[in-house]
């Protein structure tokens, strides 16, 4: 008899988790997690991404529409900011993110970001997501911003379209860090090169190049190792030039603390 109830109650826990999944309740993390922003490079705007603290994906979303998750990097910016979320649905590998909109006063280009941060976000916390689709208010919308068709479902795009192609991504903006110092990140270069430089109050102190594991258009990881540094504060630069006119194709760069 003991038997037949714990199998019931079993089973009944089982229908009820099957039942929340299905109506899309977010998976929970409280772990770092990477959230995309917007930074405007001389390609144009490109989504970049910081290690942020997130209670689940529809807390991460929500706070991206309504403008109270901010970068820390100067450099990047975050689309959103009078937008709010009704709700997140998943069904199997599609979310459907039903959001109150306010505005989103951008062209083309942003907008299709502002709508990439929020696809790049999601699926970057929940990879069981692989698509993405909007509704205002229960409803669906033809555009956010007069140029992109939100009728459509959202999915990542090829990484060397929509990504910045340098990214440093081993510390945040004002992070601290201890010696010996080892900065990374991920690179999609002409040729895999990584041009760096270390800086202490603007002015430059190291400088040299790396490579990344492969080059263009595959997307992979660099290292560098600056070795012992005394304590302080300092800036480290990555960029890409034109390999016809070494005009700057590519940058990203963070102010870090070594204690």
């Amino acid at each position: 008899m003991q038997l037949k109830k714990v199998g019931y109650k079993a089973l009944l826990a089982g229908l009820i988790i099957g039942f929340i999944s299905l109506l899309g309740c977010a998976t929970p993390t409280g772990e770092s997690a990477r959230i995309y922003f917007v930074t405007d490079t001389p390609r144009g705007f490109k989504l970049v991404s910081e290690i942020r603290e997130v209670k689940n994906e529809e807390q991460a979303v929500k706070d991206l529409l309504t403008g109270q998750l901010q970068p820390l990097d100067p450099d990047y910016q975050n689309l959103w900011a009078e937008s709010d979320l009704n709700s997140i649905k998943i069904i199997e590998d599609l979310a459907v993110v039903d959001i109150s909109f306010g505005s989103l006063n951008v062209g083309a280009e942003g907008e299709q970001r502002a709508i990439d941060q929020i696809v790049w976000t999601l699926t970057e916390i929940n990879p069981e997501i692989t698509k993405v689709e909007f509704l205002v208010n229960s409803n669906s919308i033809e555009t956010f911003a007069g140029h992109v068709d939100t009728l459509a479902q959202f999915s990542r795009q090829p990484e060397y379209e929509v990504l910045n192609p340098l990214q440093i991504s081993s510390l945040n903006e004002n992070g601290s860090t201890n010696s010996p110092v080892v900065i990374s990140g991920e690179a999609c270069t002409f040729e895999a090169n990584v041009v760096w430089t270390l800086l202490i109050a603007d002015q430059p102190i190291l400088n040299n190049y790396t490579t990344a594991e492969t080059a263009c258009p595959e997307r992979s990881n660099w290292s560098v190792d600056l070795g012992e540094l005394e304590k302080g504060e300092y800036r480290f630069k990555v960029e890409e030039f034109s390999a016809e006119d070494g005009s700057l194709f590519a940058q990203d760069d963070k102010v870090f603390i070594v204690d």
